[in-house]
């Protein structure tokens, strides 16, 4: 056995080329593995440190749980760590100059809940014992009261009620009372920043103390969170927590779970688990494909040595024993430096990737990093030696059944009959002898042939499938985001609407501003809609159920929530001109006439025509009634216009709402007849900017600061900077873009790699062929015009069944994703062009390449030669 592998080595070092190919297909496979199990495994480590980061490390919460029964969670085996919380009450804060904010939100937390709830430590130190707090920087900000650390203050703690009804974090109440029922001193140790729970409408700023849990009554209720031994069965195990302890409610840390690969979301699950298929087995596919065709083109050289050992004695066991020995010397050599390089590869795109994104993702400071896992290096070994050895199994047994005699003759490898080779007469009037002789060739072997055409099959439909899943990609992140024309939103709030609208009459002065809109909404229902005026997207949801449900009313009819928009008088007029509209049109006082938004976005998911309504029809609104609104304000409104263009500072509505833009004439006429509820809403105004081209972003930024200071210091004032946002979505695109350019570059590598091994081992497996030719008159010219010609009829046929496998693929892949991502099946035209032209450039250098130096050859020499 030791002559056979050392005849096995001496082969290998001998056919250096087809060695090589060999081990750098195995390489690619196996670094193509490695590297997407990696760097799935470090994004969903990113992803998930940056939730934790902004929504905790708990899985699970259960809220107004009697102490005494905290146990049942705490001491409970599935229960990995457990903190402890609790809502104390409301204290007002003095000094505030925010009227909309009048109160300290204080909270108590353990010394777990520090350590595993989002708060983010400005300065000092987390409290650590009974007595101790920290405020929100916000408290400073915007309220202008300053505390120090190692301040100290007594509160009157209670509880907010409104008309015999307890508050909680609902906006401010103009009748509300605080009802006191404790009072606390308190010692500052830290500042912390905005937490998590504190919404922009929240009537107060948070402060949290140390929960001393000795000091606990056992009828006192309090919140419980955990961390999970097996998050994967937190919505199992969860609600037996609840019921054991009588917790009443249980809220999942949702974001987390997510990206943690747990959701409760059956079309999410569905979804991932069908494009998880498809790219394994694609993956799988072309890993198999490589490996294998490569051991099968050795035993095919091969053939006639292994008959030749077996005449002498060798075993069929010791023949397959030689080529198993030669995968094994090739896997060897390939399975490390393909995982190395694979870790390597995706270590370096990490690296490039945290530059783009500037180290940190979505502002919370957190970057990438190679999670090199066991278990990953487990299942990349395991994958590619189980495809080593199937690659080798087929090959070595079929070697092992050839008799000696066959395999010396090799009519084993060609049996060919007159109408096997026949051809039509159309082949040789267009093609000419060297067309008919290159067609002969390639049925009078059908292995290789079907070979060499599998090969090509298959790099075409792994090209095309994953061009396809890369522009899915780039399609659900651009939905919603193109349509954002804006700079900068500015909003104020502790002010009444006339001093608003006076402060960004101001701003818009600013000598940076060149468009502006001033944006006000009052919110209405259209409650007798017909079926057939709802778009076809819309009219899928009326079908599936509880999700049509918002757009039935109890009475079974339908509706449908229009959204009055007002943008300013010259934001309106610019925005009608655009559309080559009259603005006389839309200010007529004996009528409400608006122009229609007519196409909606579901963010990252899904663009849609929600309406079949045409320009003239009126629509029967009642203004939007929460709750016992008496005698809610009707009216009719005409659509003047149907467009799919948004104005300045509007973004598209999403499922269940349209917006119509209407003049600031109309808004009024509706705004003085609906009720206060609905003032209320309408009085909240935001200012939209576009700045002029090269302006200073944060200079601008820090003038309209400045300008509030001297107008209205102290209440709530958000600038938000939208280009700053949109700039951070284009690092992100461009991050996923590197991952999926990188994948498809693997793929077409492996496929390059299938085909040029296939082809060019074909070819020199050819040369007593090619010499036999030129011995009975084929000329270079012919020799050459029969390569092309073999060329063109491996890439026609190949791209024959390949493009229509891979776009069946591509829509199977749509249609895995398309109950989460909703938008129209994308063909991957460029690609698909791109693919023709890289099929047949392929093909074509590789044939000359492999055929260059058999040009050379002295036609004796290769007649007499049988062995490569």
């Amino acid at each position: 056995m030791k002559v056979l592998r050392q005849l096995t080595w001496r082969y290998l070092k001998l056919n250096r080329k087809r060695t090589i190919v060999t081990v750098i297909g195995i390489i690619l496979s196996a670094a193509m593995i490695t590297g997407v199990a990696t760097l799935v495994a470090s994004f969903q480590d990113l992803f998930v440190r940056a939730v934790q980061m902004t929504d905790g490390s708990h899985h699970a919460s259960f809220y107004e749980v009697p102490y005494e029964n905290s146990k049942y969670i705490t001491d409970h085996a599935y229960t990995q760590t457990a903190m402890l919380s609790k809502d104390i009450g409301f204290a007002r804060l003095e000094g505030s100059k925010n009227e909309q904010k009048p109160y300290l939100m204080i909270k108590g937390y353990d010394r777990e809940a520090f350590n595993h709830f989002p708060l983010t430590l400005k300065e000092g130190r987390f409290p650590e014992r009974e007595g101790e707090i920290v405020i929100s920087e916000e408290v400073f900000y915007e309220a202008g009261v300053e505390y120090n650390i190692g301040d100290q203050f007594t509160v009157e703690i209670g509880r907010r009620v409104d008309q015999g009804e307890v508050l909680s974090h609902e906006p401010l109440s103009k009748t509300e009372k605080l009802e006191v029922f404790t009072t606390e001193t308190y010692t500052v140790t830290g500042i912390i920043t905005r937490s998590r729970f504190e919404s922009w409408e929240s009537p107060g700023y948070s402060a949290i103390s140390y929960l001393e849990e000795s000091r606990l009554l056992p009828e006192e209720r309090v919140n419980v969170s955990i961390v999970a031994v097996n998050p994967e069965q937190i919505f199992e195990q969860a609600p037996k927590l609840a019921e054991a302890a009588g917790a009443l409610e249980i809220r999942y840390n949702n974001e987390l779970l997510k990206w943690m690969g747990i959701t409760q979301n059956e079309r999410v699950i569905n979804a991932m688990r069908s494009v998880g298929l498809i790219i394994i087995l694609l993956i799988v596919v072309g890993s198999v494909t490589v490996i294998y065709n490569a051991f099968a083109i050795s035993v095919s050289e091969r053939t006639k040595q292994f008959g030749m050992l077996a005449s002498v004695g060798a075993t069929k066991r010791q023949i397959r024993r030689m080529v198993f020995w030669e995968g094994l010397i090739v896997g060897l050599i390939g399975l490390p430096v393909g995982i190395l390089s694979g870790l390597a590869g995706i270590g370096v795109t990490l690296e490039v990737i945290n530059h783009l994104m500037q180290d940190s993702v979505f502002n919370t400071g957190v970057g990438l990093r190679l999670i090199v896992s066991p278990e990953t290096i487990l299942v990349s070994v395991l994958f590619i030696s189980l495809t080593i050895f199937l690659s080798v199994y087929i090959p070595a047994k079929k070697a092992s059944k050839i008799s000696p005699i066959e395999a010396i003759r090799l009519n084993r490898e060609i049996r060919i009959t007159g109408k096997t080779l026949r051809t039509s007469r159309l082949t040789r009037l267009l093609f000419g002898i060297e067309g008919e002789l290159a067609l002969k060739n390639l049925k009078r072997n059908k292995r290789r042939y079907r070979a060499t055409l599998f090969s090509l099959f298959i790099s075409i439909v792994l090209y095309i499938s994953f061009s396809s899943f890369m522009t899915y990609g780039f399609v659900s992140s651009d939905i919603y985001y193109t349509d954002i024309s804006h700079d900068f939103e500015v909003a104020k709030q502790g002010i009444g609407l006339e001093e608003s609208l006076q402060f960004y009459d101001q701003v818009a002065q600013l000598d940076d501003v060149e468009r502006f809109a001033v944006s006000r909404m009052i919110f209405s229902t259209a409650e007798e809609m017909k079926r057939e005026q709802f778009g076809r997207f819309i009219q899928s949801y009326l079908e599936s159920g509880e999700e049509g449900d918002i757009f039935r009313t109890p009475e079974g009819g339908y509706r449908m929530h229009f959204n009055l928009v007002a943008v300013g008088e010259e934001e309106f007029a610019t925005y009608a001109r655009e559309l080559g509209l009259d603005v006389a049109d839309y200010t007529n006082p004996g009528e409400i006439r608006g122009i229609l938004v007519n196409r909606n976005v579901i963010p990252f998911s899904a663009e849609y025509k929600p309406l079949n309504i045409e320009a003239g029809e009126r629509i029967a609104l009642v203004e939007e009634h929460y709750g016992e609104l008496v005698n809610p304000y009707r009216f009719t409104l005409e659509i003047g216009a149907v467009t799919n263009q948004l104005p300045l500072g509007v973004y598209p509505a999403q499922l269940g709402d349209v917006h119509v833009i209407v003049s600031e004439d109309a808004f009024n006429r509706i705004y003085q007849k609906v009720h206060d509820q609905s003032k209320e809403t309408a009085n909240f105004v935001r200012m939209y900017i576009k700045l002029k081209e090269g302006a200073d972003r944060r200079a601008f930024a820090e003038a309209v600061r400045t300008l509030d200071a001297g107008l209205h210091p102290g209440p709530y004032l958000l600038v938000y900077d939208t280009k700053e946002n949109q700039e951070e979505l284009k690092r992100t695109k461009t991050m996923i873009s590197i991952f999926l350019y990188g994948f498809v570059s693997l793929i077409t590598l492996i496929g390059v790699t299938n085909i040029f091994n296939t082809i060019s081992t074909n070819v020199a497996l050819r040369r007593r062929e090619f010499a036999m030719l030129k011995s009975v008159g084929l000329t270079p010219a012919g020799f050459n015009k029969m390569i092309n010609y073999e060329s063109i009829f491996y890439g026609l046929k190949a791209l024959l069944y390949g493009l229509p496998v891979g776009i069946l693929v591509s829509l199977w892949m749509h249609r895995s994703i398309a109950d989460v991502f909703q938008f129209s099946f994308v063909l991957p035209w460029k690609e698909i062009l791109v693919c023709i032209v890289g099929v047949f450039v392929i093909v074509f250098l590789t044939m000359l390449q492999s055929s260059a130096k058999l040009k050379k050859e002295n036609i004796i020499d290769a007649l007499k030669e049988e062995n490569l």
